[in-house]
């Protein structure tokens, strides 16, 4: 009996980022929710060789975003900002499109995106996927000095009705650059409001 309500205990409780306030995130939760929230999922070409992923344009990953940059540029300079234009065209693009687009964010090594062909290859072969409809990439921001993602852009269009979110990638300087990487709707609420 004991166990049985242990094991409910452990099911019904609230993950941190449902049920605190960002800013009292301890720096390893803060870690772990880019690693094991249901926003932030590997882009994988076989299973346990995942990339880094997250939906860059849920509220959640903005906010954790937001204050991970704020705790990082505090620790290198001090001060709670550091000029980056790369990142500011990227924050101000989803203030004016984060409701047209889904912006994907994945950790594609640096030296893969001095490359030219493999990036254009990255654009030509990255697709969303809701269920037989393919829908190609917009364009990406590549990464900056502050912030070390690339992210890719996807038009919105359908998802709102789609019960999955499946993206089939070219990930340039990862040994095997064809990755899927796979988000359930279901699993992408904040607070009571789909997030994507």
């Amino acid at each position: 009996m004991v166990k049985c309500l242990a094991t409910l205990l452990v099911l019904t409780v609230t993950p941190f980022w449902e049920s605190t306030d960002v800013k009292q995130w301890s720096e390893e939760q803060l870690i772990d929710f880019f690693a094991n929230s249901p926003w932030a999922q590997p882009a994988e070409s076989k299973p346990g060789d995942g990339v880094v992923t997250f939906l860059a344009t849920s509220q959640p990953v903005q906010i954790a975003e937001r204050e991970l940059r704020r705790r990082r540029m505090k620790k290198i300079a001090g001060v709670d900002a550091v000029q980056d234009p790369a990142w500011d065209e990227f924050q101000e693009f989803l203030e004016r499109d984060a409701s047209k687009y889904i912006v994907l964010a994945v950790a594609i090594p640096s030296s893969a995106t001095q490359e030219s062909s493999e990036m254009a290859l990255m654009e030509q072969s990255s697709i969303l996927k809701l269920g037989k409809q393919k829908i190609r990439m917009s364009g990406y921001f590549p990464p900056s000095p502050s912030d070390p993602y690339t992210r890719l852009i996807f038009p919105r269009s359908e998802t709102d009705t789609a019960k999955e979110l499946l993206f089939e990638l070219f990930v340039p300087g990862t040994g095997t650059p064809y990755r899927t990487v796979f988000y359930k709707r279901k699993d992408l609420s904040y607070r009571g409001k789909l997030e994507m």
